[in-house]
């Protein structure tokens, strides 16, 4: 099985002796990792480099772009991202290995979240089937996390390089509807989180949204229907955003928190915004939580 992995990078010096260890350090060796430079200002190129990586340097176009043109350079029948701050657990990939198929398109795996001061949490993939689901109205699966056939992924035209945040969530969703998924539940991807990383930006997160909830999420659905889910994805992408904003200590956050049950106020779905709106408006205007 040749896998190629390819690490979108941006001012990432800091971060890819990490990552990059990660890579080399795994069980199933991959034929080879990319490092795509994306316009870095820093000695993003030069670490890749000196660490054994192939470089690929670009002007500065996003990680869309970027990713897509690593894919385009492989070599490998499948493609393994790593974003240049996160990093695996030495099994990870013959783990995903193991458990594919004919039929398997992508594979993905739980996930370790961690910061500067260690692990903040675990969570175990969820099923195949589930995660299918569940993209219709959120993303369960972290691009870091991912493997996928390459040719499947170059049928499918790749990323959408004007999406900014979220592009990975519109792929997935796309791919899905093309071949079968495979999990590895065990949590062998960690994610890096920080106050300056993309995903601590709530604003962009709902921003990318609208890029691809009426071309991609709701493409196929008509009416009814269709007004109802996207009711339900912008009400459980406000909550996630406002969480997004209390765990890196940002304003707005209640309101957030108030517009996710505003825009679906019905508590049969995702009962758990209303709790999460009252965690907030205590931690705001009352006693700490």
């Amino acid at each position: 099985m040749k896998i190629s992995v390819v690490i979108p990078a941006y001012n990432a010096a800091e971060f890819l002796p990490r990552s990059l260890s990660s890579v080399f350090a795994q069980t199933l060796t991959p034929c080879e990792v990319i490092v795509v430079d994306d316009g870095s200002t820093d000695a993003t190129a030069a670490v890749a480099a000196e660490l054994g990586a192939r470089v690929i340097t670009r002007p500065n176009s996003g990680p869309s772009a970027a990713k897509n043109s690593g894919v385009q350079a492989a070599s490998g029948e499948w493609v393994a991202f790593l974003d240049a701050d996160d990093r695996w657990s030495p099994g990870k990939l013959e783990s995903q290995a193991g458990g594919v198929s004919a039929q398997t398109i992508l594979s993905f795996t739980g996930l370790r979240v961690f910061d500067d001061h260690g692990i903040r949490g675990e969570s175990l993939a969820p099923d195949a089937a589930s995660a299918v689901k569940m993209l219709r109205y959120t993303n369960p699966i972290t691009n870091s996390s991912v493997l996928v056939r390459r040719d499947a992924f170059l049928r499918s035209r790749g990323f959408r390089e004007e999406i900014r945040h979220g592009e990975d969530w519109e792929l997935w969703f796309r791919l899905s509807r093309q071949g079968q998924f495979a999990a590895v539940p065990a949590a062998l991807t960690d994610y890096y989180v920080y106050p300056g990383s993309l995903s601590a930006n709530p604003e962009r997160m709902i921003e990318g949204l609208g890029q691809f909830i009426d071309t991609t999420l709701l493409a196929d659905l008509r009416g009814l229907s269709r007004q109802i889910w996207r009711q339900r994805i912008l009400a459980t992408q406000l909550a996630s955003a406002g969480l997004i904003a209390r765990d890196n200590g940002l304003m707005g956050e209640v309101a957030l928190m108030f517009r996710a049950v505003c825009v679906w106020p019905a508590p049969f779905w995702q009962p758990s915004r209303f709790a999460m709106l009252a965690v907030s408006a205590r931690n705001r205007w009352g006693k700490p939580a």
